[in-house]
């Protein structure tokens, strides 16, 4: 089992702002990046801020792992955003109509903000 981790975790209160950390998260990477995004969900009660701006390649095992997420975090009556998208992962939510399903914003502060406001 390899040692580098796919996210970087912070708390802001009872927030979670988790930084995804590889540029390409497909293949052996979901798996790795769905344990850890569980457990980073188990460390804190509140909202959830995803921050995707490293990421260039998200195969539809890694979106469905994001999606896993909002669904598990809409029972717990918590919030998820994303924020920080390139282009072309803009591009992919859009296509998909993720961002109708979960907010998408600019920057981690304007994410913040929003999960503060107890949007979804």
């Amino acid at each position: 089992m390899s040692s580098y981790s796919t996210i970087a975790l912070r708390h802001e209160g009872d927030l979670i702002v988790i930084e995804v950390l590889p540029r390409r998260i497909y293949l052996q990477v979901v798996e790795k990046f769905r344990a850890e995004l569980h457990d980073a969900l188990a460390s804190a009660s509140g909202g959830v801020l995803i921050d995707l701006g490293k990421v260039s390649v998200m195969n539809s095992a890694g979106l469905g792992v994001l999606i896993a997420v909002y669904d598990q975090l809409q029972k717990q009556k918590r919030g998820l955003v994303i924020c920080n998208l390139l282009p072309v992962m803009m591009e992919i939510f859009s296509r998909m109509k993720l961002e109708t399903l979960m907010p998408v914003v600019k920057s981690q502060e304007e994410g913040l903000q929003l999960l503060r406001q107890g949007s979804k």
